[in-house]
């Protein structure tokens, strides 16, 4: 059975704009649930890609409000799914991008759920 772990991102008070988080995958990997929420009762949006699309696995997305988290991980709510595919594949060595965009939200959560391969 190949590993499922998370990734957690937290950007803590009221956020003043925008954020881009990149990161580097440490192996292959599959992108099979993201869970985002804000304490605030307004929400922004998030987006999850690649170097040079910033969507190319989840289109803008509304995060959950008033500590509510919004989820995604059915088959279909990812974009960049290979043909048969239920999630996303992300290659080894790739640059993820997590685009937040800002809409008065304050103690933003975000958690992606991974398995190997």
């Amino acid at each position: 059975m190949l590993r499922i772990f998370q990734q957690t991102w937290f950007i803590p008070g009221a956020l003043g704009g925008n954020f881009v988080l990149p990161y580097k995958t440490p192996c292959d990997l599959q992108l099979l649930h993201i869970s985002l929420s804000n304490s605030a009762a307004t929400a922004g949006t998030l987006k999850v890609g690649r170097s040079g699309d910033d969507d190319a696995y989840l289109t803008a997305k509304t995060f959950g409000t008033s500590n509510t988290p919004q989820e995604i991980g059915t088959p279909g709510a990812f974009d960049g799914v290979e043909a048969g595919g239920q999630y996303p594949h992300i290659p080894k060595g790739s640059t993820v991008l997590l685009t937040i965009t800002n809409n008065s939200m304050a103690n933003a959560v975000v958690v992606l759920t991974f398995s190997e391969g």
